[in-house]
């Protein structure tokens, strides 16, 4: 924990979700010997079998056997929302957003979004499997110590790809993409694993220097969940492309110590009986108000990752979650009443938290961190279909027929349009038990 303490005071948390926010200051350039390169030679495909960890752990020399292991486990929710033509008029409104422009090429940060939303078969505008467009024209390969692996860049050229590290990894490994998957990256074969042994590389830690791969605690919960989601079972260490010995049980209890810490203001309030508020203090300051937080930590714990302190912290969690509900949107209606003008963006901000939320509750559930009361069911609902309204009212307001005017003149509010559309239809489809999570 004071380890935790320490980067919290060192690292500013930063950024939203969309990639014309700020990301905040770049991640740390590789070392010298790990390079990016056209011309690298591909790796042999490892045997099936997966290879047992070396005994200090899997390095740049070694990575290339490393062979991802899928989650045992795999549920949908324990209470399914049941159908009703709201809900079903509200998937199909999202679906067409996402399909549309989800869809669409020329936006990476999208198509990953558009994965979770509509699955790995997902096809592009132009007539691409999503998957295969994604590394063929924004994946890059990392070669290290003779060996190449891939991954995606924060940018290339004036085009955001993952303003968080392993967004893209976090959406592959959550749609369901097999590892064994053949991908094209630079005209060289490969397979989605290799992206997989690449973030490994590619992911450091070292608080007490102030040494980081990430920008910031608000760029981390991406990595954790997916690297948490194809680790083999057992103690996983690995030395970064850097040098710095890593252990992935040390980086999800880092996580969890920034997400108690950060929500300790709106324990209090809780617990005071205070209304909420929210001025970019605690999870506020962080991506869709912590939610990436909450889901990529309490992912890593339920994989095993972590410690029994950790799984107490998580349920600590359970009740602010279901506090936050009714405090956030009265917060949202508030602000709306006072500022008519601005009603169109509020709208958008109340389906960026509600889906989330329904999201971020459902899984919550299926991880075993907590079975909903019969209050709880209730507000699960409740979320549903004040999502499901939240929907009509900006089809009402022309939002959604107007999203190419969107881009053109208010991109943040396009681009949120996008992301928000597709966390909201896959809570959705998990909240109908549609999708499933797998852990």
């Amino acid at each position: 924990m004071s380890r935790a303490a320490l980067l919290l005071v060192l690292l500013a948390a930063c950024g939203e979700d969309s990639p014309l926010a700020d990301a905040g200051p770049a991640a740390p350039e590789p070392p010298p010997q790990a390079t990016t390169s056209a011309g690298a030679t591909t790796p042999k495909v490892p045997a099936l079998a997966a290879a047992p960890a070396p005994a200090n752990g899997w390095s740049a020399a070694t990575i290339g056997d490393l062979q991802p292991v899928l989650p045992g486990r795999k549920a949908s929710t324990p209470v399914p929302l049941p159908s009703s033509p709201a809900i079903d008029t509200t998937i199909e409104r999202l679906e067409r957003v996402v399909e549309k422009y989800g869809g669409d090429p020329t936006n990476p940060w999208a198509i990953g979004h558009a994965l979770i939303g509509m699955g790995p078969d997902f096809q592009l505008s132009n007539g691409q499997a999503a998957v295969d467009w994604l590394f063929s024209e924004y994946a890059v390969e990392l070669t290290a110590e003779g060996v190449t692996t891939v991954q995606f860049p924060r940018k290339k050229g004036e085009i955001r790809v993952e303003p968080h590290k392993q967004l893209m990894l976090k959406a592959l490994t959550e749609a369901g993409v097999s590892p064994d998957r053949p991908v094209t990256v630079q005209g060289k074969a490969h397979t989605v694993a290799d992206l997989y042994r690449g973030a490994v590389l590619a992911t450091w830690l070292e608080p007490a220097r102030n040494h980081s791969s990430f920008s910031s605690p608000n760029d981390m919960p991406w990595a954790v969940q997916a690297l948490s989601t194809w680790a083999p079972e057992g103690d996983f260490g690995w030395t970064a492309i850097d040098g710095t010995a890593m252990q992935l049980d040390d980086l999800a209890t880092f996580t969890t110590s920034v997400l108690v810490a950060e929500s300790q203001g709106l324990f209090e309030a809780m617990e005071a009986g205070a209304a909420l508020q929210k001025r970019k203090q605690g999870v506020f300051a962080y991506t869709c108000g912590g939610a990436h937080l909450l889901q990529g930590t309490a992912y890593a714990v339920a994989r095993g990752r972590s410690t029994d302190l950790a799984t107490k912290a998580l349920q600590g969690q359970i009740p602010l979650h279901y506090w936050r509900l009714p405090q956030e949107l009265k917060v949202y209606d508030e602000a709306t009443s006072r500022a008519p003008q601005h009603a169109r963006v509020l709208l958008v901000q109340r389906l960026k938290f509600l889906g989330h939320w329904l999201e971020t509750a459902h899984k919550l559930a299926i991880l075993g961190f907590h079975t909903p009361t019969p209050e709880q069911q209730k507000q699960m609902a409740g979320a549903a279909q004040q999502l499901a309204l939240t929907v009509e009212a900006l089809e009402q307001q022309g939002m959604f027929g107007a999203m190419d005017r969107l881009r053109a003149e208010e991109p943040q509010l396009y681009l949120d349009l996008i992301g928000d559309s597709a966390h909201a239809l896959h809570a959705l489809r998990i909240a109908r038990g549609e999708h499933t999570v797998a852990w």
